[in-house]
């Protein structure tokens, strides 16, 4: 791979992880806004009858979106110091992006149940993203193995 293709992902890598920073800086900012602050356009509403649910809730998607942006560094790192031994396709991100498709079922439930639990309502929604983010994360995980061992093949024939 030539010189400057490394240079554009690296670039591009660092757009990436200087954006996913800023979103989950915001996303922090109006969840601490919600739970503390009464000034925010809607105020965590607190149900004691549900108050476990609203915890679990909220605390998912603070992990879950920290997680999220953790599993993207390592990926974009392993990608990025790969490419300069001269690998396209890391193997190690094979099992990092199944690991990124649980998060992302993960938050897909927590973004269906988030509103209702902020309104403290005591409802669980499930949406058809809950399932298709999911299986398509795993899609590219098969794809990116796949990749691999294309570029594994190819490698192994020169």
């Amino acid at each position: 791979m030539n010189n400057s293709t490394q240079k554009s992902i690296k670039r591009l890598s660092v757009a990436i992880l200087i954006i996913g920073g800023l979103t989950l800086i915001y996303t922090y900012v109006q969840m601490i806004s919600q739970l503390w602050l009464n000034n925010f356009i809607t105020p965590m509403t607190w149900n004691p009858e549900i108050k476990g649910w609203q915890i679990f809730i909220l605390a998912a998607r603070f992990v879950g979106l920290t997680l999220l942006f953790v599993l993207c560094c390592i990926f974009l790192y392993r990608t990025n110091k790969g490419l300069k031994e001269g690998e396209i396709f890391p193997k190690s991100n094979i099992c990092l992006i199944r690991w990124t498709a649980v998060v992302a079922a993960l938050l897909a439930f927590v973004h269906c149940n988030y509103n209702a639990v902020v309104k403290g309502e005591s409802e669980l929604m499930l949406d058809s993203s809950v399932i298709l983010i999911p299986l398509i994360v795993f899609l590219f995980a098969g794809l990116y193995k796949m990749a691999y061992l294309a570029a594994k093949d190819s490698k192994l024939a020169i």
